[in-house]
């Protein structure tokens, strides 16, 4: 029988373990580790965001702390395009920190990051202390994280859920049927964040069909993936009252490319993803080529190669097959699996060297000592990127700044009681610093003309106005490209998003 003594004792033997040599210093280094990439994170979430996205998300969820109401203000975004969790996440965020609080969102997910970074080091603490450290780095000092997590986007919420999941299942030791209870709930939650989620779901599925390593267990993880699965039948039905949901999803993210292809100016594919692949190995070149062979040759027994060649296979079909654009945000999901078969394969590398034939065994200190340095040398090679952007931030940010400087302009306009601000950027409407449910996306009024003008007329005081050729208010009031007052609308502000090499970005006060 266990009694309260000794499930005390337990932990207070584990922190005994923990803080004698040499482990006190590798959790001095590990703390080092996770306090360098959290100063790394805040300094590039302090840059302008280089796209919107992250301000759409905040209108979403400060509109629902605000009303009580998922609904996107925007566009229709939360008709199927993106799942719900992370704006009800942003909501309990916005509640505690405040409702105008875009910096809160941005912490959160430095600490999902980092709440990541500690689960990729349980997972390889089994393979040794030197090589879960090496796993924790990383996954800390890689860019594309570093970058995604200071942004108020979904990613880094999925990522963790899916991680813990995996984590959970494949890698907790003990404690019954509790850890896949825990792999999945965080799958569940994981499924309802991001679409890529998904993709790790159903290739969970195919690899506990398919691996004979689990023929004594695999009734058991396939009721551990019911609960997300039945997640993902349930969204896809209720999404089928706006349309099917792969076109749904497909239709939105091409949206960009069909008017280039339109007018002549897209890419093509190749190019494309030419320089794509180029930034992505840029990033992290031995990582890279040690995880992927890692990866490659123990596809049959470890999960994460799945995840990599999926998320890349992904990256390209999506790209051919014109339904968007590649973006480092969307193969987020795989950074921590990448992180823990780069470990493996410096590891194996290491191994591989030290039990030549050819050459003398060498001792198990030697190798230790080898691999150390070799995970030195491929952290090395991440920090370029990080240190080429460190000063200027991203170039794409300066198309943004208008965009901020409009928004800035209205704050200081005074918002009648009855009228509310309608802004066709989710920038310019967090920057206004009016409430989220007093403004509106330009997507939301009917397509005749004159039906929208009488809408503007009676209920919207002021118009944030982008020149993109296919947003409404360009289409229904194409004459408010040139810049000028009109017997409906008095300009009041150019941002100058023509000097930025953006679209015309301009504030327009409606006459009654």
């Amino acid at each position: 029988m266990t009694t309260l003594r000794d499930r005390w004792s337990r932990p207070v033997v584990s922190l005994r373990r923990l803080l004698e040599p040499p482990n006190v210093v590798a959790f001095a280094v590990f703390v080092a580790i996770l306090v360098s990439g959290i100063a790394v994170r805040l300094h590039y979430s302090a840059f302008l965001d280089p796209f919107e996205d992250g301000y759409q998300h905040w209108w979403i969820s400060a509109n629902l702390v605000a009303t009580g109401e998922y609904w996107d203000r925007h566009s229709m975004m939360t008709q199927g395009n993106w799942l719900p969790l992370y704006h009800f996440f942003g909501a309990g965020v916005l509640g505690v920190a405040g409702i105008h609080n875009i910096a809160a969102l941005k912490l959160a997910n430095i600490v999902l990051s980092t709440l990541t970074a500690i689960l990729v080091f349980f997972v390889l603490r089994r393979h040794g202390l030197l090589l879960a450290l090496a796993g924790t780095a990383f996954f800390s000092f890689n860019f594309i994280d570093v970058v995604v997590s200071g942004w108020s986007t979904a990613e880094s919420l999925a990522t963790f859920l899916t991680f813990l999941g995996y984590a959970a299942i494949f890698h907790a030791r003990g404690g019954g049927e509790a850890p896949l209870l825990l792999g999945s709930v965080a799958l569940a939650l994981a499924v309802m964040t991001r679409y890529e989620a998904w993709l790790v779901v159903v290739l969970l599925l195919v690899y506990v069909l398919a691996s004979s390593r689990f023929r004594t267990e695999r009734r058991r993880l396939l009721l551990g993936l019911i609960p997300a699965m039945s997640a993902m039948g349930a969204y896809f039905l209720y999404s089928l009252q706006w349309g099917f949901l792969p076109s749904i999803v497909v239709n939105q993210t091409s949206t960009d490319i069909r008017f280039q292809l339109s007018v002549g100016i897209q890419r093509s594919p190749g190019e494309i993803l030419s320089q794509w692949w180029s930034g992505y190995i840029g990033f992290f070149p031995l990582l890279l080529a040690l995880g992927g062979a890692h990866a490659l040759l123990e596809i049959r027994r470890e999960f994460s190669g799945w995840v990599l060649v999926a998320v890349w296979a992904g990256t390209i079909v999506y790209t051919v097959l014109r339904f968007g654009n590649p973006s480092f945000r969307y193969v987020l999901i795989s950074v921590p699996f990448l992180s823990v078969v780069g470990a493996l394969g410096a590891k194996r590398l290491i191994d591989a060297f030290a039990k030549s034939p050819r050459r003398p065994p060498i001792e198990a200190r030697l190798a230790g000592r080898a691999l150390a340095l070799t995970v030195v040398v491929i952290a090395v090679t991440m920090l370029p990127s990080a240190a080429t952007f460190w000063t200027p931030g991203f170039a794409a940010s300066a198309f943004m700044v208008p965009l901020q400087r409009a928004g800035e302009f209205v704050s200081a306009l005074p918002l009648p009681a009855d009228k509310i601000l309608l802004s066709e950027s989710p920038i310019a409407a967090y920057f206004s610093g009016y409430a989220a449910n007093r403004i509106l996306g330009s997507r939301w009024l009917p397509d005749d003309r004159a039906a929208a003008l009488t809408i503007l007329k009676s209920e919207v005081a002021y118009v944030v106005y982008m020149g993109v050729p296919y947003y409404t208010l360009r289409i229904l009031f194409p004459e408010l490209e040139s810049g000028m007052s009109t017997a409906d609308f008095e300009l009041l502000f150019d941002a100058g998003g023509r000097a930025f090499g953006t679209h015309t970005i301009l504030v327009f006060r409606v006459l009654p």
